[in-house]
């Protein structure tokens, strides 16, 4: 909870006169953007129900989609996007909430990151626009994509009655693989995206990792990668401020939701009637012979995945596909992954395409008897490749441990508040700037931090960073 005195304590100092303006604009702007999001959400629980409008970039097949997708990829040439600064994933590290005036001016200026966007944005491209500034892949930012055909076992695909794009092979699909972050020295958090384009709706999408903490070694295929993931009793200050960040967005933050997979499709993509069925949980195991290969690069640091996955070539099978319907129980095997073009850089993969993370919450609502279990306190400890879903994989896997390559994090791995703020003024140098009133006169006194030198209390905005009673701190605490 923000106090006045934080709300106080924002960017600067306004004498009354050149404030109203300002506050007229604010409201106007507020009152739209809680007008925008109002329909954001009334949008959103009407896609999870199939009832919504069809935005133009998801009319066409799947076929046509993906042609366009792909010529954007190629288009490229191989150049691939940048890795942000080290101190990128700090805009994660806040809980504040994005709704109230504070929150909304913090996200404009690109100070914090709305993760909720990461959840509610239906399009393929480009990458959230609301709520504002423009969402950044601060996770998993650089990557390597290539498309993809998942082969399911129809005999076991029907015996276990799942549904939509599971019940027929998928052969429009995108896979993007990209480690966290930058590789450390003892290893990287491998991850992959999957995005399946469908005629005349939006695609349906998950992301899978082994370990938020990641692996030791750099080979991309030495673990099974699940949509589930483990909590930690451990956890560092980093990643307990993830874990509260990512909380904003969704209350069950160790997973994606596989329900809009299993969605009934007609003619021109409209939700057809009938039972609906999906695993709660899918994983993607290495092929033996993958994995054997891939044991060259274990130790071999990369500067681009794309270094790795330039040996694999089209029509090989690179995965096999697992998924158990309930939980606490183990996965089986329904299909396989096999590649149908090399891997590429891409600029355009790693800056404009996206792949949307679904809420759980969603699935819920079809899977009530599912919430008991995810609602135990001490369930998401014992979730996720490493753990439970290891019987898929006994042979490889081992004990996560920190080491500040947590994937939430991407390596970023502050030790306290003063860190932080030190890193946050670093990371948006305009800060440091003290901002003039239209008289020329300084409004902001710098002094040993962001300080009002004779209005700080009378104000309605002042200082970002001044020890406990800072905007920083409030954000935090």
């Amino acid at each position: 909870m923000v106090t006045l005195r934080g709300v106080r304590s924002v960017v600067c100092c306004l004498s009354l006169h050149a404030l109203l303006p300002a506050v007229t604009a604010v409201r106007s702007t507020n009152q739209l953007a809680q007008d925008t999001r109002a329909a954001f959400v009334e949008d959103n629980a009407q896609r999870a129900e199939g009832m919504a409008l069809v935005h133009p970039q998801n009319e066409g097949t799947a076929e046509e989609k993906l042609k366009t997708i792909w010529q954007k990829i190629l288009d490229d040439k191989e150049e691939p996007g940048k890795m942000p600064s080290a101190l990128a994933p700090l805009k994660l590290m806040s809980v504040f909430e994005r709704d109230t005036f504070l929150g909304w001016l913090l996200s404009w200026f690109g100070i914090l990151e709305d993760l909720r966007s990461t959840f509610g944005w239906h399009l393929d491209y480009p990458l959230p626009e609301y709520p504002p500034p423009k969402h950044e892949k601060l996770i998993h930012p650089v990557g390597s994509v290539a498309k993809v055909s998942l082969v399911w076992d129809e005999a076991t695909i029907q015996k276990m009655g799942y549904t939509g794009v599971f019940a027929k092979k998928q052969e429009n699909v995108l896979m993007r693989i990209g480690p966290a972050g930058a590789p450390k020295k003892e290893g990287q958090a491998p991850g992959v995206s999957i995005k399946v384009l469908r005629d005349h709706q939006e695609s349906v999408n998950t992301v899978m990792l082994y370990s938020l903490r990641g692996q030791e070694g750099f080979s991309h295929f030495n673990h099974t990668l699940c949509n589930k993931l483990s909590d930690f009793r451990d956890k560092s200050m980093a990643e307990k401020l993830l874990l509260k960040s990512f909380k904003t967005a969704s209350a069950y933050p160790f997973t994606t939701g596989l329900g809009q997979w299993a969605q009934n499709l007609g003619k021109f993509g409209r939700p057809e009637q009938g039972p609906e069925n999906f695993p709660f949980v899918m994983c993607l195991k290495p092929m033996d012979d993958v994995r054997t290969d891939f044991a060259r690069f274990h130790d071999v640091k990369f500067k681009h995945i794309q270094d790795q996955l330039g040996v694999l070539n089209p029509k090989k099978i690179i995965y096999e596909i697992y998924a158990a319907p309930e939980p606490r129980t183990p996965p089986t095997k329904i299909g396989y992954v096999q590649l149908l073009t090399k891997f590429h850089k891409t600029k355009f993969g790693d800056t404009e395409l996206f792949f949307r993370h679904d809420w759980f919450e969603n699935d819920l609502k079809k899977k009530p008897k599912w919430k008991p279990h995810v609602d135990d306190p001490d369930f998401w400890f014992e979730e996720g490749a490493a753990h439970f879903y290891k019987t898929i994989d006994p042979g490889a896997t081992d004990v996560p441990r920190y080491s500040g390559n947590n994937a939430w994090i991407g390596g970023y791995d502050p030790k306290n508040q003063g860190e932080i703020s030190a890193n946050l003024k670093e990371l948006v140098p305009d800060m440091n700037e003290a901002p003039k009133s239209p008289t020329g006169e300084a409004m902001l006194q710098t002094d040993g931090g962001f300080r009002v030198s004779r209005c700080e209390t009378e104000c309605s905005f002042a200082y970002l960073q001044q020890g406990e009673s800072s905007i920083i701190h409030s954000l935090l605490r």
